[in-house]
């Protein structure tokens, strides 16, 4: 079967011989390639709607994989067991809706070793939302795909989960921390697409004499000062 560039990249992050959970799993394309594959030797495929779920488990049907893949219908992580799953999958969700999946599961979250988290938006809310909580970002990639970008962050347990960072460090969790140390390729055109945003925001509001208003102007302008400082260094 054939998985689209982003899913690629996300199964690319699964340890041989881990058992996944996909959360929103839609279709179970990841699942099922992770099967298929021989990377997993079995997943559990959830979803909180029933037409995902139904395709789902046509698909797993399709392709022959009842044996090795468990359709399961709920809300986030509340249709795991601890221990149940190593690795996590979450992908296409807001980078917010993805907190509010893992929030509620500490004890789920506790035994996994692994998540792979594929933020639509806010992932600098989700590096926040992972270093306050335990987790070091080990990893992350970078792909555009139909013209628009996608950010993948793997995470594992921190070995020291009192460790401090320093206001650059902190900053660098809008942009990705991973993705500016290895200077990935897409890297500046993220970036470029980040400011030219910023812009068209700073347009927005430039008539507008709220302090409200004033404050946000500064916002965006550091958003946009960060962005051409890591341009500058990583090119």
């Amino acid at each position: 079967m054939l998985l689209s560039e982003r899913l690629t990249r996300i199964a690319g992050f699964v340890p041989k011989g881990s058992v996944v959970a996909d959360i929103g799993t839609d279709h179970a394309l990841l699942p099922i390639y992770l099967i298929l594959q021989k990377i997993s030797p079995r997943a559990i495929a959830c979803d909180l709607c029933t037409g995902p779920l139904e395709t789902a488990r046509a698909n797993v049907i399709l392709y022959r994989v009842e044996k090795s893949i468990e359709i399961r219908q709920g809300d986030g992580l509340e249709s795991l067991n601890p221990g149940e799953a190593g690795v996590i999958v979450i992908s296409g969700m807001g980078g917010a809706k993805i907190t509010d999946i893992l929030s509620p599961s500490p004890t789920v979250l506790d035994a996994a070793g692994r998540l792979i988290l594929q933020p639509q938006s806010g992932a600098g809310i989700l590096r926040r939302w992972l270093f306050n909580h335990g987790w070091t970002i080990i990893d992350e990639d970078l792909l555009l795909e139909h013209e628009r970008f996608y950010e993948i962050i793997i995470a594992e347990h921190s070995p020291d989960p009192g460790l401090k960072i320093s206001r650059k460090e902190e900053e660098l969790l809008d942009i990705g921390p991973c993705l500016v140390e290895k200077k990935h390729p897409l890297l500046v055109s993220l970036l470029q697409e980040k400011i030219s945003l910023a812009e068209n925001v700073l347009r927005s509001l430039r008539h507008a004499k709220t302090p409200a208003a004033r404050k946000m102007r500064r916002e965006w302008r550091k958003k946009i000062d960060l962005c051409r400082r890591v341009i500058k260094n990583v090119s």
